[in-house]
């Protein structure tokens, strides 16, 4: 009877072993599974900054954009400037031509009158 309580302590120690390398083993488990979540959450706090930067470097492009197109109206402003002053140094050419006529019919009138 003392050899059966003992084969039943020793099987109840080695169920107990199992039990506690089985505990041990999924305390590990968990812990790797805490590392991975802490390394997940790190990697999406790097990529909302990388967005973030990204952000960042879209609103400066956009504000670059604004200013190049600014900078066209501008041109396009002188542009049309430089057409009217060409259109005006032209209508001065042609008013100074008939002005010109005109001295000619002028001493031409005035010949034929002496």
């Amino acid at each position: 009877m003392l050899v059966v309580s003992n084969v039943v302590l020793v099987v109840s120690g080695v169920v107990l072993v199992v039990a506690g390398v089985v505990l041990v083993v999924s305390g590990v488990v968990l812990v790797v599974s805490g590392v991975v979540i802490v390394v997940s959450g790190a990697v999406l706090v790097v990529s909302g900054i990388v967005l973030v930067v990204l952000g960042v470097v879209l609103v400066v492009s956009g504000a670059v954009l604004v200013s190049s197109g600014v900078v066209l109206v501008a041109s396009a402003v002188l542009v049309a400037s430089s057409v009217v002053f060409v259109v005006s140094s032209v209508v001065l050419v042609v008013s100074s031509a008939v002005l010109l006529v005109s001295g000619v019919v002028l001493v031409v009138s005035g010949v034929v009158l002496v």
